[in-house]
């Protein structure tokens, strides 16, 4: 038989078995694992432990100072080596009444499974358990040796795993890595790194007490003053004003713009239509958006809070006001050095008196676009949905794509399972049972394609 018959022949495993498949993923899926109240997190990683070992890896959880780890590995026939990366762990299910069925049940609804973790980031896991098993069964091995690494803190953090990458580079070793992401538009996103976060908390304190508002006149509003500061920083124009912010934003490279170049414009109207949008930042057109969106810093208040915010009247002076700033960063931009440009900010113009306290970060990072693991998901992409993939040389969001890419040199690329309609940290969270199939047979297609180049 011939190579693409070969793959033809693992193709209709899946198919074949696509119903033991989604009874796997409900299964994973039914167990419980919120890492924001460590809710079934042992379970869960045992779960996960079994399945790998089932699907004929060499599994192991290892402990850390939170989540175990699962790690998973079986030699191929290529002299290649692919690394795999999801998470076991999910987010709170909360608001319960939202949910057209218990988030944990992973009821199957018009050819979805609807559960907490369906396509974050358990139907993802099944899919490439899925890919592995069909090669094993129609030809005894896979094409190139795998690894898996499976962690349980993506939620909130990955707080454990940088620790445990660096004290376990040889067991982690390999010649690409395959990340958790999800399909666009009906055809596979190859992300290619994350931006980076600062995560910063401000807080002004102008008393120890709220006053009576009819005092306003003689005592300073905590609110007033935060809500200075924050225009201080940005304009609008939407440019960020504290000095030094932009200092370290590195150019794109010529193969970068050509990629931007090509990315698909964005519908502004559905977007304004879905989500009631008053208006799209700057007025930018569908064919600026992509540009600004993947390779623009962002300096944005994820939330303000002072005063009296309940129903009806309370009249008073706010003696303390809180902001929460999120900066998601470009290459080659350092959240302790955004925090410190921050904090000369408020300084120079006044505000030394507001505190600044780094809640989080997260590295910026990027892989070369050129390299064998991106060429192979192309391939993949042409051979299993008919259609290129789009390359996202940046990524949008802070998965901890860097620790993979800055400690263990492994170029990565970020896809799967799971389109954007699917309601990630949503209630009804789903994976369309088609999209579960189709991607494990994606998952076979980078496979052959990795271990063949």
């Amino acid at each position: 038989m011939n190579a693409a018959g070969d793959l033809d022949a693992v193709f209709r495993h899946i198919d074949d078995h696509a119903d033991e498949i989604v009874s796997d993923l409900q299964e994973l899926c039914r167990q419980p694992s919120v890492s924001t109240v460590h809710t079934g997190i042992e379970e869960m990683a045992v779960l996960v432990r079994r399945r790998l070992e089932r699907a004929g890896l060499e599994a192991e959880a290892h402990p850390t100072e939170g989540h175990p780890i699962v790690t998973g590995r079986l030699a191929g026939a290529g002299a290649k080596t692919l690394l795999f990366y999801n998470h076991y762990d999910v987010q709170p299910p909360e608001p319960i009444g939202e949910w057209a069925s218990p988030p944990f049940e992973a009821r199957i609804v018009d050819g979805h499974v609807i559960a907490r973790g369906a396509t974050d980031n358990k139907g993802n896991i099944m899919s490439r358990l899925a890919a592995f098993e069909a090669f094993l069964a129609v030809r005894g091995e896979l094409p190139c040796s795998i690894k898996y690494i499976i962690e349980g803190e993506e939620e909130i953090g990955s707080t454990s795993l940088l620790p445990f990458i660096e004290a376990n580079k040889d067991l982690l070793a390999a010649d690409g890595c395959i990340w958790e992401d999800t399909f666009r538009e009906d055809v596979p996103v190859l992300s290619l790194g994350n931006k980076g976060l600062c995560y910063l908390e401000l807080t002004c304190r102008t008393a120890n007490v709220d006053f009576h508002s009819s005092q306003a006149q003689i005592y300073e509003n905590a609110a007033w003053r935060l809500t200075w500061a924050l225009a201080s920083m940005k304009g609008a124009d939407e440019k960020v004003l504290v000095e030094g912010f932009y200092d370290d934003v590195a150019p794109l490279t010529e193969k970068e713009e050509e990629l931007v170049r090509r990315m698909k414009p964005y519908d502004t109207e559905a977007r304004k239509k879905k989500f009631e949008l008053r208006r799209i930042a700057l007025d930018l057109s569908d064919e600026e958006l992509p540009r600004r969106h993947l390779t623009n810093p962002s300096f944005n208040i994820a939330g303000l809070d002072a005063g009296y915010t309940g129903e009806g009247v309370k009249t008073i002076v706010s003696g303390r006001a809180r902001a929460k700033l999120d900066c998601r960063l470009v290459v080659d931009q350092d959240p302790e050095k955004i925090r410190g440009c921050v904090r000369r900010h408020l300084d120079q113009h006044g505000f030394e008196d507001i505190e600044v306290e780094l809640l989080f970060q997260s590295l910026p990072a990027k892989s070369d676009p050129e390299s064998d693991v991106v060429k192979a998901c192309q391939a993949a992409s042409r051979r299993a949905c008919g259609e290129e993939a789009v390359i996202n040389p940046f990524g949008t969001g802070s998965t901890p794509t860097w620790m993979i890419i800055r400690h263990l040199g492994i170029p990565l690329v970020g896809t799967g399972v799971g389109f954007i309609t699917a309601r990630t940290h949503s209630a009804n969270e789903n994976l369309k049972i088609d999209h579960l199939i189709e991607g494990a047979k994606y998952m076979a297609a980078i496979c052959e394609a990795f271990g063949g180049s």
